[in-house]
């Protein structure tokens, strides 16, 4: 397996998700024996006031099938690769190798056919959105039918081991795949979220990850917006979790139960519980977001020296929260948020000049100074506040 400058890159603490996939199954949860898998999510459209029905039909190809959950864990690597790159081309070149090290997987000839078969699987899976594909950029639900992945050319061992022989360019020992247009667009429209490696790694350590993954992934989206999040139970499970329609209520929660379980042992949620849901028929089930350990301190004193003290906190911390902030995206990624605040004209015509200038000269945002810096993330800080208005695709709880 290659692994060329991969063993001292670090590995990736921030991925991305793109908010469309996180609300439906990629697949069964067990094999189903079929190639079709149909999910239809009722939810209320806000601008047309009353309940619509929002549909995905995801047929997996004659040769290898439906996705499997596996292929949940390929495809957030592919998206964490691609948030490394800088989203700066729908072609993406990565090493198995990198990959694996990135899902946590031993390194070896088992991940990398592992990870051959997934990636025939996805990109032979075609998705069919009957109005539930939004679109960020032109704010509606759309009708589409694209696979996710339009190419894979995964190298082998013997192709790279010849590449090696004949003293070729490193660059063309590693493999390489092209996101759809579709799956492209909507992250260059940035209806994608920072998504936590670190825990996505830890969770998926465990024996039985398929569902506590994704049960991982629609909660960190969800809890975007608040502390806690109500689904009802049926729609969760077979809606976004994949589980058989046929299981009966108390098998689904039997399998929430152990999934959210060990979401507590790893630290992501603090508790859950089953409840009613208003207005429905059936129960619901209410997820509380871990939150993050905070200190305690003696209040400080009141006196002129301890308010500079107090006050030089403040704006270290706040530099720190800065730092951290732009320490998790890549130059890249904060280019594209400064052209769409220039290209809206965000801020004041003085800003835009001076931004202009730096831009003009080859300044990097990352290397300029505060005020470029605090520009691009006021304006993302912005859009986040606007984005939270809009309604998610799938909503199973309003």
């Amino acid at each position: 397996m290659e692994k060329a400058k991969d063993e001292h890159q670090p590995m990736i603490a921030w991925g991305r998700d793109e908010m469309n996939l996180v609300e439906l199954p990629f697949g069964p949860i067990t094999p189903s024996g079929t190639k079709t898998l149909e999910v239809v999510h009722p939810v209320h459209d806000h601008v047309l006031g009353r309940e619509v029905t929002r549909k995905t039909i995801i047929t997996g190809s004659d040769a290898f099938g439906l996705p499997r959950p596996i292929d949940d864990l390929v495809l957030v690597g592919m998206m964490a690769l691609t948030k490394e790159a800088g989203f700066t081309s729908p072609r993406v070149e990565f090493s198995v190798y990198h990959l694996c090290r990135v899902l946590g997987w031993p390194v070896d000839g088992r991940s990398y056919r592992r990870v051959e078969q997934s990636l025939n699987r996805i990109a032979g899976t075609t998705l069919l959105f009957k109005d539930a594909w939004y679109d960020k950029g032109e704010q509606e639900f759309k009708s589409k039918a694209f696979h996710l992945i339009d190419e894979v050319d995964l190298r082998s061992r013997d192709q790279i081991d010849r590449s090696r022989k004949r003293g070729s360019d490193p660059e063309s020992q590693l493999s390489a795949i092209v996101w759809n247009p579709v799956i492209w667009k909507s992250f260059q429209d940035g209806f994608i979220r920072r998504l936590d490696m670190r825990m996505f790694r830890r969770i998926a350590k465990g024996r039985r990850r398929d569902v506590p993954i994704r049960l991982f992934r629609i909660l960190d989206k969800r809890f975007y917006r608040c502390a806690s999040v109500r689904f009802q139970v049926d729609q969760l499970a077979v809606g976004i979790l994949g589980l058989s329609p046929r299981y009966a209520p108390s098998q689904m929660r039997r399998i929430i139960n152990r999934a959210a379980n060990w979401l507590v042992e790893c630290g992501f949620l603090a508790e859950y519980r089953y409840c009613a849901m208003e207005g429905r028929d059936r129960g619901g089930v209410e997820f509380r977001k871990r939150a993050k350990p905070s200190s305690s301190r003696k209040r400080p004193s009141t006196g002129p020296r301890s308010k500079r003290r107090l006050k030089q906190h403040a704006l270290s911390t706040d530099r720190t929260a800065d730092e951290q902030w732009f320490a998790e995206r890549c130059e890249a990624e904060l280019r594209l948020l400064e052209d769409r605040a220039l290209e809206t004209l965000y801020g004041s015509e003085l800003e835009r000049n001076l931004i202009r200038r730096s831009r003009a000269a080859g300044e990097t945002i990352a290397s300029s100074g505060a005020l470029r810096r605090h520009y691009v993330k006021r304006f993302a800080e912005s859009t986040n506040q606007s984005d939270k208005r809009h309604v998610s695709t799938a909503q199973v709880v309003e």
